[in-house]
């Protein structure tokens, strides 16, 4: 048993040291070349930019997945349902009983199969872009330590603000507060929209 623990612990840290961590390294400085042309503006400055591409990433890829899987399992899951209620229909109660059985099994998988896909959909759409610009900002570009070279502070002072605050948390409010402003405008634009056919309606 401590043979397979000791194999494991070479093998995790073969991973982490030899693939995991080069992996981010070269991520991050390619990242960092795509910045170059903002390389002279403030790190706050350059934090909202990284907050702003990261937004625009999750409601692009927002767009382009429009949350089919999730749809296509709920789709499921709703026949499933509709199945089972019109099998209360059926007049032999071991048949109905059985039928019940099986849809309700076919239900169970499909809701895990709705959960799963719609899962997966926020990790690609939501996750992904968050974390890989933040990944950038906090721990290679931004992190405490260079903002310390960089401005002599481990955070970032903001107007307004007496306390300096980190950049991954300045990127995590901004790369929220974007998503939330275009969601709110969204909502407001399809009000707007759906009031207008209303009226020409009438």
């Amino acid at each position: 048993m401590d043979a397979l623990s000791e194999i494991l612990d070479i093998v995790a840290q073969w991973l982490l040291g030899g693939v995991v961590i080069p992996f981010m390294e070269g991520l991050a400085s390619l990242m960092s070349l795509c910045f170059l042309p903002v390389s002279g503006l403030s790190p706050a400055v350059q934090v909202g930019v990284a907050a702003l591409l990261g937004a625009l990433l999750s409601i692009l890829l927002t767009h382009l997945r429009k949350g089919r899987l999730a749809t296509e399992s709920e789709g499921r899951f709703k026949e499933r349902l509709g199945a089972r209620k019109n099998a209360g229909e059926i007049d032999d109660k071991a048949l109905r009983s059985a039928v019940y059985k099986g849809l309700d099994q076919e239900a169970d998988e499909a809701y895990e199969a709705l959960m799963l896909d719609t899962f997966f959909e926020f990790g690609m759409t939501y996750l992904f872009p968050m974390f890989l610009f933040l990944i950038w900002v906090e721990y290679h570009a931004f992190s405490p330590d260079r903002l310390e070279m960089l401005t002599g502070m481990r955070g970032l002072l903001l107007p307004g603000i007496s306390q300096a605050i980190g950049a991954g948390t300045l990127y995590l409010y901004l790369y929220n507060g974007v998503l939330m402003s275009v969601s709110l405008g969204r909502w407001g634009m399809k009000k707007v929209r759906r009031r207008k056919v209303t009226a020409l309606a009438t």
